[in-house]
């Protein structure tokens, strides 16, 4: 059993999963994959994780196909999948939550708006601010 919700994030770029581990490592078990075979053999064989962040565009096996296969798999068929890709056009967001995904957001990661989604999707309370914030 683990103490934290597990988040993996799935992206070709190494900056954007140096960025995600930067904003999720301190509050989150995070895992991240460059490649997205790889990341569905640890979807295979480890517990189920809370979340499940992905790119769209990656080479082996993109984005849709991945939510497709995760869609597929009875233990991961409930998991939240964000989508974090620079993809903005109507058609991919629209292909992308028709495909099953519960959210999509556009890189350059904005801080604020991309955690604000992460705790939505684990129903999670956003930090409330206070003077000592400031």
């Amino acid at each position: 059993m683990r103490d934290r919700k597990c988040i993996i994030a799935v992206d070709d770029s190494g900056i954007i999963l140096k960025t995600l581990e930067k904003l999720l490592s301190g509050t989150y078990e995070y895992h991240a994959f460059s490649k997205g075979m790889r990341a569905l053999k640890y979807l295979k064989e480890e517990d189920t994780p809370d979340l499940i962040i992905l790119d769209i565009d990656m080479p082996e096996i993109d984005g849709y196909e991945m939510l497709e296969m995760i869609r597929e798999k009875d233990d991961l068929k409930q998991v939240p999948v964000l989508f974090l890709t620079s993809n903005n056009d109507k058609q991919h967001v629209v292909k992308a939550i028709s495909g099953g995904a519960n959210d999509y957001a556009v890189k350059p990661i904005d801080e604020e708006s991309f955690m604000g989604k992460v705790y939505k999707l684990l129903k999670e309370e956003r930090k409330k601010l206070s003077w000592d914030d400031v």
